[in-house]
C-alpha cells in the first residue's frame, strides 16, 4: 500500500475533557446541550460537531468533549456547570489525536479493528470505542473520507508503529 491515498495528520493542541454523569444521562446531556447551544444525547456511538466543538459518546452516561483551546478550560467549565452531578477529567495532555484523510483511510484503519468502517455502516457523525491494532481507541467519522482516532498519548508511538507495519509505509 505504498501508494495509499491517505494522509495521517496529528491534531492539536486540543482542549479535551471527559464527563461521566452520576445521575440521569439524559438530564446531563440536556445541561450540556443548553450550555453549548446544541443537541447532545446519550445515544450510543453518536457524535455532535458544531464549529470547533466536538462531543463524542464515550460510554453510557459519558462524553468526550473536544475543542480548540480558549481562555477557560473545558474541565473548569464543566466543574462549575455540573458540580457534584458528574465526574470531570481533563485529558488535554493524555490523548493523541490522529486524523486519517483520504480515500484509503478507512481501509487502513479496518486492518486493525473489528468495526465495519464502510461508509454505509460508519457514516459521518458515528463514533465508537474499539481496539485498533490492540490499542484502545475512539474512532470518529468526521466526514466521508475523514476519521479521527483518539488514543492514550503513551500509546501514540505504538499506534504509529502498527500503522507502518500494517501499511508497509513510513508515517510522518
Amino acid at each position: 500500500m505504498a501508494d495509499a491515498r491517505v494522509r495521517i495528520i496529528p491534531r492539536g493542541p486540543l482542549d479535551i475533557a471527559q464527563v461521566a454523569t452520576f445521575g440521569d444521562a439524559a438530564e446531563t446531556a440536556g445541561r450540556l446541550s443548553k450550555h453549548f447551544g446544541l443537541t447532545i444525547t446519550p445515544t450510543p456511538n453518536h457524535a455532535v460537531v458544531a464549529g470547533d466543538l466536538t462531543v463524542l459518546w464515550h460510554g453510557p452516561g459519558q462524553w468526550l468533549v473536544v475543542r480548540a483551546p480558549v481562555t477557560t478550560q473545558l474541565a473548569d467549565e464543566f466543574a462549575a456547570l455540573l458540580r457534584e452531578d458528574a465526574a470531570v477529567v481533563d485529558l488535554d495532555h493524555a490523548r493523541t489525536v490522529l486524523r486519517f484523510e483520504g480515500e484509503d483511510g478507512r481501509e487502513v484503519l479496518a486492518r486493525g479493528t473489528s468495526i465495519d468502517l464502510r461508509r454505509a455502516h460508519f457514516a459521518p457523525g458515528a463514533c465508537a470505542l474499539t481496539a485498533l491494532g490492540k490499542i484502545d481507541a475512539l474512532l470518529h467519522a468526521v466526514a466521508p473520507n475523514t476519521i479521527d482516532v483518539y488514543v492514550a498519548r503513551s500509546y501514540g508511538p505504538a499506534l504509529v508503529e502498527w500503522l507502518e507495519h500494517a501499511t508497509n509505509c513510513r508515517v510522518g
